[in-house]
């Protein structure tokens, strides 16, 4: 998103933020492995192995519920061998990309965990619909749904006493989007976006964190927004939303219609949400 097409609060908003941190050195030897078709499990683990805490959450993960192993390990090649390289690189760019953004501090506007978990959450629930639906780059909709949410981490450090007034309006009956829109004068997915073109993250990470609200604007990668967008309902129906007061999450019906589904078949997916094992393993 360039200061072109930013409003003047945003722009204001953006210049004021004060060592931002750059992105951490694991996500951009991972990233610089997406499309490479001679990955090794030497190559991935010899990244990973590096930074303790990824590869603690990559050992939880893989011996989560959800992927279906009776026998734990606790060996990070056995990791990675188990879930797979797809999902490995997903997680690591999503845990890490997302935990540089927490200053460790706690009591704030909102609380960070939350956000995170249910960023977690929305990033597993669009990897099982992605599947599903047979979507393009399916295997990258883990990291996708993880990644949704930025903005929410970026206001979270850097506009506590503002997020604060709109949390208050927001909890005075005013949906959340519009309560960001009445304060800030923009909304966390347009930071999001932003931080994500700062990052120089995939385009299609930049196109999720706009959009994800109303999938019917994006002009590109539209199924796998509409994908998020269904995927963010469904976790902040049934699973957990970003805020502790339930965010009446507006469902953008457009979505069915760009991905060639009834209002059953959300339903159906909804109930088949609840059958999945969102377990400790998976959170952090």
């Amino acid at each position: 998103m360039t200061c072109a097409n930013m409003n003047e609060s945003l722009i204001s908003f953006v210049k004021g933020i004060k060592n931002l941190p750059t992105i951490p050195l694991i996500a951009q030897k991972i990233l610089g492995l997406l499309g490479d078709n001679q990955l090794s499990v030497d190559k991935i683990e010899g990244i990973i192995e590096k930074d303790p805490a990824i590869s603690a959450k990559i050992l939880s993960v893989a011996n989560s519920a959800f992927f279906g192993f009776q026998v734990s390990s606790d060996l990070l090649r056995n990791a990675i061998m188990r879930i797979g390289f797809d999902n490995v690189k997903n997680i690591a760019i999503g845990i890490s990309l997302m935990t540089i953004l927490d200053d460790g501090k706690r009591g704030k506007a909102f609380d960070y965990r939350r956000v995170f978990n249910h960023s977690i959450a929305v990033g597993f629930t669009s990897r099982l619909i992605s599947k599903k639906m047979k979507l393009d780059n399916a295997d990258d909709a883990l990291m996708n749904g993880m990644l949704h949410d930025l903005g929410y981490l970026v206001l979270s450090g850097y506009s506590q006493e503002a997020y604060r007034e709109v949390l208050y309006t927001f909890e005075e009956g005013t949906p959340l989007l519009d309560a960001e829109k009445e304060v800030l004068h923009f909304t966390h997915s347009e930071v999001g976006s932003w931080l994500a073109e700062e990052w120089k993250l995939p385009e299609i990470i930049m196109d999720i964190n706009m959009f994800h609200h109303a999938p019917s604007l994006a002009q590109r990668n539209s199924r796998q927004v509409a994908a998020i967008h269904i995927a963010d309902y469904l976790t902040s129906r049934n699973i957990m939303g970003p805020t502790e007061k339930d965010p009446k999450y507006p469902l953008d019906l457009s979505s069915l219609e760009i991905l060639g589904i009834s209002e059953k078949d959300l339903k159906d997916m909804e109930e088949s949400i609840g059958g999945v094992p969102f377990d400790d393993g998976i959170f952090k």
